[in-house]
């Protein structure tokens, strides 16, 4: 018997140091020897520790598929041990099973919490590193509650961790909730205040928040620190074109072709910028030289169909689409563009036909549910009643400088702003976001009653007097000497609730067009961010919802509300633009009539109409299109 023990006492210490040789092997990155001395373990004895050993060789190998097994070997001795689920969650994570690996983490983070040392409040580097993997892995599914929960553990064991703090930013944005993003990019700053992309994040927030000067700070300041950051100039210039500086903008869009001469992004920009400037030559010559850099680009068609709609590139990008191998974004352009070339040819059946499939293309890449808008809508009209107002009216600002434009886009809304802003006190800001930027932070200060449109139930006078006041504070930097500003935003039409709790004397000009019309062309238009526009029943149902809560506020505010009607315009320009500035409290400016002048820079579709006399070829132009139309008549002649 006493043989006996002394031969497992002999064999214990064998594997010992067997062990002790292993792990050092792997420390020492000597990993096939690490591995040799981990398989003469285990033939003598189920080694947790050689296991994860080999798993992890495994790994740093990339034979992810042995790792998997390695490490669900190990778990199968040992299920609870953290620090493997917290492994596997890694692999599966390279592997692109992302909610697997989220399982992990969690199994991880639940274990490790229970450890005595978590449980005396002493995390350690492994339980953040956990809850980064977890955030990072919860991010790139967009799940951002839990991400944001993830990051804030992260900074609750490592308070100065700043690429916590970026991520946690990111996060927030991706949430909607962009005044956190600002003030976590702020945090970051006072650790870090030459950190470039730091400053670039923060401007991008702030962009979307509609400080568009603070946002070309921020650029600016990234640009002076790292002088060779692409990315940070493609986003000056977009911030400096939002501010009608589109002249300025050629500039950082120039040195950034300098830097990477074949980015497709940067040549799209620098002819949008000659397009906002009215070089429309200018801008086909940016797009016709990034066609010989890469012929199968197809948004330098799709914006070459908007300038110029000529016949001749039709059997160029009708071969192009016919290649199986064109990527969806290339495709779904290049469907525009000849949708836009058979078009201006009067070749109608084609050209629907490739409008319908680019739409269509489109569509299959998105969640949309028409059901969400209905109800938003629903909830609009529910929140601001008739006694909404009664006791909020009194607390709003009386300033008489902003002037909303809103409607559906395509609608008319850049041709107004056009006229407007021929007057010589009226400046045209365009589509500013300073009146969303305004929503994002009420909504923050009331984050903790109800969501958007709820919450504003609970706003109250110091709420409006600093909401309306921040507002004009930005749309004043456009143009300070300006007696009256407009901010084109065509969305800001569910916004009118707000818009007149801050502004009661607001002056809100409603561009109405026939519907099939607008529809149309709303339908024959790449609007990216318009997600109802890309199958035509879910159009017109968009449509029904703006008319339903346009009607809403035109019996809540009788009379406040100055309508525009498209045909009206094109038809009797003079007597309309009158009534216009007329609305607007000013004398009438003879320049209304020569809108076509006007040399401001415009950022919409629009911009090149705009620079041209008035026209009426857009009036009924859905006739032409009629039999293709059925599915939105539909729906837009339903009783409401």
């Amino acid at each position: 018997m006493h043989h006996e023990n002394s031969n497992d006492n002999s064999v214990d210490k064998d594997i010992e140091a067997l062990s002790a040789l292993a792990l050092q092997h792997y420390q020492e990155g000597q990993l096939r020897q690490a591995q040799d001395e981990c398989l003469r373990m285990l033939r003598r004895q189920q080694r947790p520790d050689a296991i994860l050993i080999l798993a992890k060789i495994a790994h740093e190998q990339k034979e992810y598929e042995v790792a998997i097994e390695r490490y669900q070997q190990l778990l199968g001795i040992v299920p609870d041990h953290a620090q493997t689920h917290f492994y596997l969650g890694i692999v599966l994570e390279e592997l692109g099973r992302t909610e697997r690996a989220i399982e992990h983490y969690k199994k991880s983070i639940a274990l490790t919490a229970k450890e005595p040392q978590a449980g005396a409040g002493k995390p350690d580097s492994f339980d953040a590193a956990a809850h980064g993997h977890l955030a990072d892995a919860c991010s790139k599914l967009q799940r951002w509650e839990e991400a944001i929960k993830a990051y804030q553990q992260v900074l609750a064991i490592r308070a100065d961790d700043v690429g916590a703090m970026i991520k946690l930013g990111h996060a927030f944005t991706g949430a909607k909730l962009i005044p956190e993003s600002i003030l976590m990019y702020e945090q970051a700053l006072t650790l870090l205040p030459e950190n470039a992309l730091v400053h670039r994040h923060l401007g991008a927030s702030l962009l979307l928040m509609g400080q568009v000067n603070k946002a070309v700070e921020c650029f600016d300041q990234a640009l002076s620190l790292r002088p060779d950051y692409f990315a940070v100039r493609i986003e000056l210039a977009l911030a400096l074109r939002q501010l009608g500086r589109a002249e300025e903008a050629l500039v950082p869009l120039e040195e950034a072709i300098g830097l990477k001469p074949n980015d497709e992004e940067a040549h799209i920009n620098l002819a949008l910028t000659h397009k906002q400037l009215g070089q429309t030559e200018l801008a086909m010559e940016r797009l016709e030289q990034l066609l010989t850099i890469n012929p199968s680009c197809g948004q330098a068609y799709y914006h070459i169909s908007m300038i110029k709609p000529g016949q001749e590139l039709i059997p160029v990008v009708e071969k192009l689409v016919s290649d199986p191998k064109l990527p969806n974004g290339d495709a779904i352009y290049s469907h525009f563009a000849l949708g836009n070339f058979f078009d201006s040819g009067k070749s109608l059946d084609q050209a629907f036909e490739h409008f319908l499939r680019a739409n269509s293309l489109h569509r299959e890449t998105l969640t949309y549910d028409a059901k969400e808008n209905i109800q938003y809508v629903d909830s609009l009209i529910k929140v601001y009643s008739k006694g909404f107002f009664q006791g909020k009216r009194p607390f709003g600002s009386d300033s008489q400088l902003p002037v909303f434009i809103v409607g559906v886009p395509r609608s008319g809304t850049t041709l107004v702003e056009q006229i407007l802003s021929s007057h010589a006190l009226v400046h045209g800001a365009g589509e500013t976001r300073a009146f969303p930027g305004v929503i994002y932070s009420i909504a923050q200060q009331l984050k903790y009653a109800r969501p958007d449109p709820e919450c504003m139930s609970f706003i109250d006078k110091k709420i409006i007097e600093e909401s309306s006041a921040r507002y004009l504070q930005e749309l004043t930097l456009h143009c300070p000497t300006a007696a009256r500003i407009t901010d084109k935003e065509p969305g800001n039409f569910f916004r009118i609730g707000l818009i007149k709790t801050l502004f009661p004397d607001a002056r809100i000009i409603h561009c109405q067009r026939n519907p099939l019309d607008n529809c149309i062309s709303v339908f024959f238009h790449y609007f990216t961010a318009f997600q109802s526009s890309f199958e035509l029943t879910e159009l017109g149902q968009f449509y029904r919802d703006y008319q339903r809560l346009m009607t809403h506020w035109e019996n809540l505010f009788p009379g406040e509300i100055f309508t525009v009607r498209y045909e009206e315009l094109v038809v009797d320009q003079e007597r309309v633009s009158k009534r216009l500035i007329d609305y607007l409290g000013l004398e009438w400016d003879e320049k209304c009539l020569d809108f076509h002048n006007n040399e401001r820079n415009v950022m919409t579709p629009s911009n090149i109409q705009v620079r041209q006399p008035m026209y009426k070829n857009s009036i009924n132009r859905w006739k032409r299109y009629e039999k293709y139309l059925k599915p939105l008549i539909e729906v837009l002649q339903q009783e409401q």
